[in-house]
């Protein structure tokens, strides 16, 4: 009876000892499910929650703060949050009153909403002491300006990520869509899918600075994939508009003063580059096709003495260039057939021997624009003859080709040691000259009114403003002169320079074919073709 009853006792002290295993047990696990349940707020840190940055301006969104944010704040009825651009400029400021209806233990919060004045920033941040947001993004929509349609692609949009990576799959629907379409960006970059871009002809990449129009087509997207090794669909085309700053700018600013020229548009560098994993290539050439880059500027500009230029080697050098203004505010197109640092200036040249001559107004838009110099001794020369090498020098300068001189030269009388090689050299691969038959170019002839009239249409196809004359038209146009049996070979050329309204007779009856050119006639040609081009205003 003793053992049993000993065994009894034993078994309940191990009941006993379970139960209160248990119940220490239980006051564990429930301390832990409450520490686990506080963990969250004791790992709380201050911040902001979604914010909102409509296209009118309009902020909404809300801040929160613990710890020492907490105890400084818990009994104030709202904050002053600071507003700051992209560049970390502070613009205003905007305040968040107290969210009452929220009780979180050691936590307050406060609901934003206010208005940013100008509606020039796209893009925020706000801060309170050491609390700062992300970048907020204006919330927009439509096209660029004057373009055929467009999308939004800023970060809250839907073809744009925070990376600035375009979306294949959309991008492509836009290109479907509009075979020229608008994207803006928020930033100065955009990194494009190859792949979408074959749906599409052009597309204008845009934001509140600058712009650029992509030409799709002349990057042959399919044969850049095979000679970088990749897919199409591995290949990506980035296209950036970068302001110029530091060294670069200063040097920018050097030259322009050089030229006793004021800088009136920011310069930008505009890149177009090929990117498939580590692989990259620069595209800096699109062949003949000429496509537009834009910059915003303040103010106006005076088309007649500006100007907008391309810097190589800190040298600064006309670019084809138009201007436009938009309110309070102004615009220089830039059109040439590759990428490149560009700006604007504003010049006032003038000659001592043009002032009362049939051709000051010609030879004053072509200074101003950089395209033609006169002598050291102040005089232009009006009525001097040009020789062949001096007018394809201001053709290729008019057309914003790089010239650069080759190591050989395809005549045999232009060494690669001469001043004009470059030229005559991008004159030859744009076609707008020919030498002889004996192989010689002759630099130093001076250059007669056919041939003058041949270079500058042969120059206004290359810009894209191609003159069809058909035989009878040609006969027709060519009737009136007398001395039109005079011409030797270019009787299409000097037909279509009379249709575009680029050669005019020396009389009402008489052409003059053979007569040689003066540097007022050139500069004459070299106007018009620059109007018929749509590359001056």
């Amino acid at each position: 009876m003793r053992s049993n009853k000993n065994n009894h006792l034993r078994g309940r002290d191990r009941n006993l000892f379970k139960a209160s295993v248990m119940k220490k047990m239980s006051g564990l696990l429930a301390t832990l499910m409450i520490v686990s349940i506080l963990t969250p707020l004791l790992a709380f840190a201050s911040g902001f929650g979604a914010i909102t940055y409509k296209a009118n301006g309009n902020v909404t969104g809300s801040v929160y703060f613990d710890g020492v944010d907490y105890d400084a704040l818990k009994d104030q009825e709202d904050v002053t949050l600071a507003v700051y651009d992209e560049k970390g400029n502070k613009i205003q400021s905007i305040i968040a009153n107290k969210d009452k209806s929220r009780n979180v233990t050691g936590v307050v919060y406060f609901n934003i909403s206010g208005t940013i004045s100008d509606a020039t920033y796209t893009k925020i941040k706000l801060k309170y002491n050491d609390v700062v947001s992300d970048w907020v993004y204006k919330e927009t929509s439509g096209g660029y300006p004057g373009g055929g349609g467009g999308y939004y692609g800023g970060p809250l949009g839907s073809i744009v990520d925070f990376n600035g990576k375009a979306d294949a799959y959309k991008l492509a629907d836009l290109l479907k869509e509009n075979k020229n379409a608008s994207l803006e960006i928020q930033n100065d970059f955009v990194l494009l899918p190859a792949s979408a871009l074959v749906e599409g002809e052009t597309l204008t990449i845009y934001n509140e600075n600058t712009s650029f129009t992509l030409p799709i087509k002349a990057l042959k997207l399919e044969d850049l994939a095979k000679e970088m090794g990749v897919e199409l669909e591995d290949l990506l085309i980035r296209v950036e508009m970068k302001e110029v700053k530091d060294d670069a700018l200063r040097a920018i600013e050097d030259a322009v003063k050089a030229l006793n020229a004021k800088l009136i548009a920011t310069p930008y560098d505009f890149k177009v580059t090929a990117e498939a994993g580590d692989k990259t290539k620069a595209i800096t050439s699109f062949g003949n096709t000429y496509t537009n880059s834009s910059i915003n500027f303040e103010g106006s500009a005076d088309a007649s003495k500006s100007t907008g230029v391309v810097s190589n080697s800190n040298k600064l050098a006309f670019a084809p260039s138009v201007f436009s203004k938009d309110g309070d505010n102004s615009k220089v197109t830039i059109k040439r057939n590759g990428t490149g640092v560009y700006a604007a200036i504003e010049t006032d040249i003038s000659f001592n021997d043009v002032a009362s001559h049939w051709a000051k107004s010609y030879v004053d838009l072509l200074s101003h624009k950089l395209i033609v110099d006169g002598y050291e001794d102040g005089s232009f020369g009006p009525e001097r003859n040009i020789t062949r090498a001096e007018f394809a020098a201001i053709v290729v300068r008019s057309l914003g080709l790089s010239a650069s001189a080759s190591s050989s030269s395809t005549f045999s009388d232009v060494q690669s040691g001469d001043w004009y090689a470059g030229v005559v050299s991008a004159a030859v691969q744009s076609g707008l000259v020919d030498g002889y038959e004996d192989g010689t170019f002759r630099p130093n002839a001076q250059i007669n009114r056919e041939e003058l009239a041949a270079m500058v249409v042969r120059a206004l196809a290359y810009a894209g403003k191609d003159v069809k004359v058909s035989s009878t038209e040609q006969d027709a146009l060519l009737a009136k002169f007398a001395d039109a049996n005079s011409i030797v070979w270019g009787q299409a050329e000097l037909a279509a320079a009379v249709k575009a309204g680029i050669v005019d007779g020396m009389t009402d009856t008489t052409i003059a074919p053979r007569n040689d050119a003066t540097r007022a006639q050139a500069a004459a040609m070299l106007n018009r073709l620059l109007n018929n081009a749509g590359f001056i205003n």
